[in-house]
């Protein structure tokens, strides 16, 4: 590479670069060849622990990042899609996932075949494909390859360069790194130095699977011994992100960063003093099952640790979350605990079956007020009647509270041993609370159409206003046969139900027809045709939402 110090340092910064780079590119395409389905599965991930374990390890190992499945998890559940449960799992197996990157990259330097070069071939058929081949999911396929090839292209410069950097001409380390790899773990800085340096490094580049990289690029100049304490500091320096991430989030979202800190420090530190100890023993073992290869020894060591501190903090998912609640307190849910009690006493998760019922029927309790709202929202829009505007806004306010209160009512279920049914009844009932806040927020926006046609002077015309109406009163037929399906857990009414529904969508396309051809005649201001177009678009999917409701019960 270069021909001094700084010009192989900056190849070593540059050969970062291009591995970070291709990581990048290969875990977005990676994610876009999957489609939605990624999110969608763990956005429907159920309570059970060892199926967010998997599907943890399975998306960090697309992704090809930790950091970016935790950043994910925080933002699912700020919007109510995973409770704090469901995410903790998931981080345990995304510190799995990410192993895979370390040992893709170690493979490169075993025998005599150079991986590097065949990689390159199948770089340019990755470039090919990306570039001049027609379909979305091929031109994925050929810059996944690409990815591929810049992550081990840029693992070679590293390589080259660190080694010009840590050797002399003569072929032995320079004062340095000789007095620096000449540490023995049993000097007590040794490995706290290593532990901070893998620390502080992964932070400034986010990324562990790059510090691992890094590492593996040292293989053969630095001891084994060391590059294993590194690897513990890199499990802490990961969660920066998902901490940054987590600002102005709402309070779960940022115990969901809480809890990957957590969890990987308490790795590390679990893992510290058995390292020290029985540093020799634990060397011999990677030794007996990856050879003499120190890049095997290091992916080896670092999936096997990754491993184990899974299986140590599996059964404790339950103390960690308890942890990260008294940690990140919520200060608003401080005021309304008295009124928390009145609506869901945590009492009643003595005894579960009775908790479940209570949180059923506070759902119900919640639906019946998102439809009184819908109807009074109508009421604004379609008569011009504002008297009681302000009792929409204060329930609104009420099923914003009832939807924090029955998730963390949930979560709360969760902890506790449940029945096969019970537990399926609750992972459904969280989607079920969403839905039903969705049609509030849709309620208010009616609303707010209605004040901006009082505001515009504007005015329905008769035709509109009956369509309309027309509109509300299916939906409020889908209403009471939700209810009886979700209520009553009957099923005979899911036909009629579909049929609302369709019939529904129906007519939101023909009205849409319809309003074209007014606004054609005349008859109709493109300012007044725009709200019109609106609340059809609400109502439709107020429609969507409560079929979702209706059709939940099939999954319990």
């Amino acid at each position: 590479m270069g021909n001094n110090l700084y010009e192989n340092i900056f190849f070593v910064l540059g050969g970062l670069a291009v591995l970070m780079y291709g990581m990048k590119i290969m875990g977005v395409n990676l994610e876009n060849a999957a489609g939605s389905k990624m999110k969608k599965v763990l956005g429907k991930m159920t309570s059970n622990r060892f199926a967010g374990v998997g599907v943890g390890a399975l998306t960090t190992a697309i992704i090809q990042s930790s950091s970016a499945t935790t950043v994910m998890l925080v933002g699912l559940v700020n919007i109510g899609m995973l409770n704090l449960f469901q995410a903790t799992s998931v981080i345990m197996g995304a510190n799995i996932g990410t192993t895979i990157t370390a040992q893709l990259l170690s493979f490169n330097n075993i025998g005599s075949v150079n991986v590097t070069a065949i990689v390159m071939l199948i770089t340019t058929a990755g470039m090919v494909m990306g570039m001049f081949l027609k379909g979305n999911k091929v031109n994925c396929i050929g810059y996944i390859l690409v990815g591929l090839g810049l992550i081990f292209l840029g693992l070679e410069v590293m390589s080259v360069s660190l080694k010009a950097v840590v050797y002399l001409e003569d072929g032995s380390l320079s004062p340095f790194f000789a007095k620096l790899f000449e540490q023995d773990a049993s000097n007590p800085l040794m490995p706290l130095l290593a532990l901070l340096i893998g620390l502080v490094m992964t932070s400034i580049i986010q990324s562990s699977s790059a510090m691992t990289g890094i590492l593996i690029s040292f293989s053969g100049a630095m001891p084994f011994c060391m590059a294993m304490f590194m690897i513990l500091g890199s499990n802490i320096g990961t969660c920066v992100t998902a901490l940054l991430s987590s600002i102005g989030t709402n309070a779960n979202a940022r115990r969901t960063a809480v809890i990957h800190l957590l969890f990987n420090c308490f790795g590390a530190l679990l893992f510290l003093a058995p390292l020290w100890i029985w540093q020799h023993q634990i060397e011999d073992f990677i030794v007996l099952i990856s050879g003499d290869n120190v890049s095997r020894q290091i992916a080896n060591f670092h999936t096997l640790f990754k491993i184990l501190i899974v299986a140590v903090f599996l059964p404790f998912i339950n103390l960690l979350v308890k942890l990260s609640m008294k940690i990140v307190p919520d200060k608003k849910r401080r005021k309304e605990e008295k009124e928390q009690k009145a609506l869901l006493d945590d009492r009643l998760l003595e005894t579960p079956p009775v908790a479940v019922s209570q949180a059923k029927s506070t759902i119900v309790d919640m639906a019946n007020l998102a439809r009184k709202n819908m109807n009074l929202a109508s009421e604004i829009l379609l008569d011009g009647n504002f008297d009681r505007a302000e009792e929409i806004k204060k329930n609104e306010e009420r099923l914003n509270f009832m939807n924090r209160t029955i998730t963390e009512f949930l979560t709360k279920i969760m902890s506790v041993q449940l029945s096969g049914r019970d537990e399926r009844s609750v992972a459904t009932y969280y989607h079920v609370v969403s839905d039903l806040e969705r049609v509030g927020d849709y309620a208010e926006n009616i609303m707010e159409y209605g004040y901006k046609m009082k505001d515009g002077g504007m005015e329905f015309s008769a035709d509109a206003v009956s369509e309309l109406k027309d509109m509300l009163s299916r939906l409020n037929r889908l209403f009471e046969l939700t209810m009886k399906s979700f209520a009553e857990r009957d099923r005979s009414v899911l036909t009629e139900a579909d049929q609302v529904e369709e019939s529904i969508d129906e007519s939101q396309r023909l009205l849409e027809d319809r309003h074209i051809e007014r606004v054609k005649a005349g008859q109709c201001s493109a300012n007044i045709g725009s709200v019109y177009l609106q609340t059809l678009s609400d109502y439709e999917r107020i429609g969507d939402h409560l079929t979702n409701v209706a059709f939940s019960i099939n999954k319990i």
